[in-house]
């Protein structure tokens, strides 16, 4: 039985408007400027992706965790600064808040998991009322590791108090199927962001939709 429903943030409940490729750019940029050889990156590599890469390049070429640590706190504070000009722009999809209002009522625990960090999603707060509205919002700075790790799903399955079968996931993007495939928990997708359907099915979704009517339909559905 359905209990709970993640979301992710941008392109699913709010507008896209992280300027995605210029912070996997920065990302990457930042790495071979520590000395990380421009050839270990190909163009297809989120931030995520160029960071796994980035850390076993630099743990395994004399480079301290401590070191590490320091380089993925920098990491942070270039995201940081990108998320916050975008936060500054953030808007609603269109119907996004009422449809979660609805699987509220009906129930459901609601809660989303975002790679945003905590100062983008305040300042965000500040304008839109996400906190009224969802049972738990996770950024990446609550995750023990971000997506497409599992680790933040987890941690909100069990804070919801659901089993893992009780749980789906809902996003935009390739990061959030993988996330969620790692973790167990079931995808469904949204091409409200910056994924084709087609895409999305290929990352593992099991249900896509046009918007997230479809979501508040299928999750009715299915508890009927």
């Amino acid at each position: 039985m359905l209990k709970a429903l993640v979301f992710d943030m941008d392109g699913t409940i709010t507008h896209l408007t992280l300027p995605l490729e210029a912070m996997r750019n920065d990302t990457k940029e930042y790495y071979i400027s520590r000395g990380a050889p421009s050839n270990l990156f190909e163009p297809a590599d989120g931030i995520s992706s160029s960071t796994d890469k980035a850390r076993e390049y630099f743990l395994h070429n004399g480079f301290s965790k401590k070191e590490w640590n320091s380089m993925e706190t920098e990491i942070d504070t270039i995201l940081t600064k990108h998320e916050g000009f975008a936060a500054a722009t953030a808007s609603l999809i269109e119907g996004s808040l009422a449809i979660v209002r609805k699987l509220r009522n009906a129930g459901f625990k609601i809660a989303i998991l975002t790679n945003n960090g905590r100062p983008a999603l305040d300042k965000i707060m500040q304008n839109i009322p996400l906190r009224e509205n969802f049972d738990l919002i996770q950024t990446r700075h609550e995750s023990p590791r971000p997506k497409p790790f599992p680790d933040g799903l987890l941690k909100i399955a069990e804070e919801l108090g659901v089993e893992l079968n009780e749980v789906v996931y809902v996003g935009d993007a390739l990061i959030d199927g993988a996330a969620a495939s790692r973790a167990g928990i079931e995808f469904w997708g949204v091409s409200t962001g910056e994924t084709p359907a087609e895409a999305l099915f290929a990352a593992g979704a099991s249900k896509v939709f046009a918007s997230l009517e479809g979501v508040l339909r299928e999750a009715l559905s299915l508890n009927q």
